[in-house]
């Protein structure tokens, strides 16, 4: 009896230490700061957004004389004609760019249906092929030649063009497309941006609309281009592309209808880049306001047969553009890549930078190379505009 008794007593006792410890530690863990298993974060916390960069490569006229038809089917195979080597030389440039325009001046024609060079072209549909593979993303249509085939012409480009895949603006089969604005979402490395993109040109070579499809080529007005630039911004567009097809020809310099027209535009503030072609040589590049302007590419491909002149240099443009903090995007610089087009067969237009960088020529001399260079340089450069790239 009195073992059990102690024991009783001791196991009461070890009880009693046991709770007392038990309690002791708690108590003691209650008063430490314990971690949130389900932590509030703050929005101040949250990552910081990452800002986007796009490069966007423009060039001159696609205009396909009747040599460059007599090119592709030498380059191709099996009966097929392949307008790419002629212009492979500038693939790089072009694939590399996160969106990369084309003007194409003149209508499409069915495959090997009624194919007219100048005065009036109606050109080998195969170009597509080309424009695809080069990594162009769309083409600008409104140009001096867009009714050289009548609406018939209009309508046979741009189902070639779909049926290639290739977005258009400049020309349209209906008013309702007419009534759209192009926006093309770009993908770059932080994320997607959204770019209008506009096609207009001075007049259609004494051709005119039919009275009822007014819609169908666009016509520089500045009240409506600025009109359509603030449409594409309302639906989205964060940087406005106005590709121009004006200008006088063979030379060198803006006309005044030139400068007149770019400044209305970039008073407007709607517009990021006046992107010109037509003059068939390279004019210069300057700003206005927030606004740039590259007054002319020149040609990215034709056949004027003056090899030692203007007419067979030309320029293709690489802008590279940043977002700010308020998510509007400006130019950090400009890339100018002047160009060669080789009259003598094969026909092949010529990265001059890299020609003379690597010493192949594709049959031209190295001064002729040189020429081109410090030409299209001195040109580029001559109303004072510095954000090139180094």
């Amino acid at each position: 009896m009195r073992s059990f008794n102690r024991l009783g007593f001791l196991i009461l006792a070890i009880s009693l230490v046991a709770i007392v410890g038990f309690w002791i530690a708690n108590k003691d863990e209650a008063k430490t700061p314990q971690a949130n298993p389900f932590p509030i974060i703050s929005p101040s916390a949250s990552p910081t957004p990452k800002l986007r960069a796009i490069s966007i490569v423009s060039s001159g006229d696609i205009l396909l004389h009747e040599r460059l038809w007599a090119q592709a089917k030498a380059d191709g195979t099996d009966g097929s004609w392949d307008f790419f080597p002629q212009l492979a030389d500038l693939e790089p440039v072009i694939s590399s760019a996160d969106l990369a325009l084309c003007h194409l001046e003149t209508p499409l024609a069915k495959l090997d249906v009624g194919y007219q060079g100048y005065p009036t072209f109606n050109v080998p549909p195969q170009i597509t092929d080309a424009i695809t593979k080069l990594g162009f993303d769309m083409c600008g249509t409104a140009s001096n030649h867009s009714l050289d085939q009548g609406f018939s012409g209009i309508t046979r480009t741009i189902e070639t063009l779909d049926a290639a895949g290739i977005p258009h603006t400049g020309t349209a089969v209906s008013q309702e497309a007419a009534s759209k604005p192009l926006i093309m979402d770009v993908q770059t490395t932080n994320g997607v941006v959204k770019v209008g993109i506009l096609s207009y040109t001075y007049g259609f070579n004494g051709f005119e609309r039919d009275a009822d499809k007014a819609w169908s080529a666009n016509l520089i007005d500045a009240e409506a281009i600025i009109a359509e630039a603030k449409l594409a911004r309302s639906q989205g567009a964060e940087i406005v592309i106005t590709k121009l097809h004006w200008g006088a020809e063979y030379t060198n310099k803006a006309n005044e209808y030139q400068i007149t027209l770019a400044q209305q535009l970039a008073d407007s503030g709607q517009i990021d880049l006046l992107d010109g072609s037509h003059s068939h040589s390279v004019q210069p590049i300057t700003q206005i306001g927030n606004t740039l302007v590259a007054y002319s590419h020149g040609n990215f491909v034709a056949a004027h047969r003056e090899p030692t002149t203007i007419k067979s240099e030309g320029l293709v443009t690489r802008w590279e553009f940043v977002e700010d903090a308020s998510g509007k995007f400006l130019l950090s610089c400009v890339k100018d890549i002047p160009t060669l087009i080789r009259d003598n067969r094969p026909v092949r237009v010529i990265d001059v930078n890299k020609a003379l960088e690597t010493g192949e020529y594709y049959g031209e001399t190295k001064k002729r190379l040189e020429q081109a260079k410090a030409r299209s340089d001195e040109t580029v450069r001559a109303l004072g505009f510095t954000k090139f790239c180094n």
